[in-house]
């Protein structure tokens, strides 16, 4: 059966504005590591490299674009993330963030609650769909 994961996507329009939502991608029962049972597994996307991300409890952005097109994986703290239009989100660990704003105002993310994050960056081509159709 497939079933929704829910994401986070920041992403610029054609003004340059930042916008969030709520976005979801499916995953469905596999075979991944046979003799183990099946889990759910998504769709296999490219990517390009990955990074280790460490902010300090106090690390305050500024508004910023996004370096290139990629996928953050939370792994620890909690983050506000606010976008141009007004709108803005916390991330905390487990949160998943597909980050298109890679021109126009950006975004400011503010470390919160005390504590550093720790995320994984996983880097997209350009010239891929973040998430394959489902």
């Amino acid at each position: 059966m497939r079933r929704p994961v829910t994401y986070i996507r920041l992403f610029s329009d054609d003004a340059g504005e930042s916008h969030l939502e709520m976005a979801t991608m499916t995953v469905a029962p596999e075979q991944f590591a046979p003799p183990a049972p099946p889990l759910d597994v998504s769709p296999t996307t490219r990517a390009t490299e990955w990074r280790l991300l460490r902010f300090a409890p106090d690390w305050v952005g500024g508004w910023h674009c996004s370096p290139c097109r990629q996928w953050i994986f939370v792994m620890a703290g909690a983050a506000t993330v606010r976008v141009s239009d007004g709108s803005q989100c916390d991330l905390k660990a487990g949160s998943i963030c597909l980050l298109e704003d890679t021109r126009g105002k950006g975004h400011l993310t503010t470390i919160i609650g005390g504590d550093e994050v720790l995320l994984v960056a996983v880097h997209l081509p350009d010239d891929e769909p973040a998430v394959w159709p489902c």
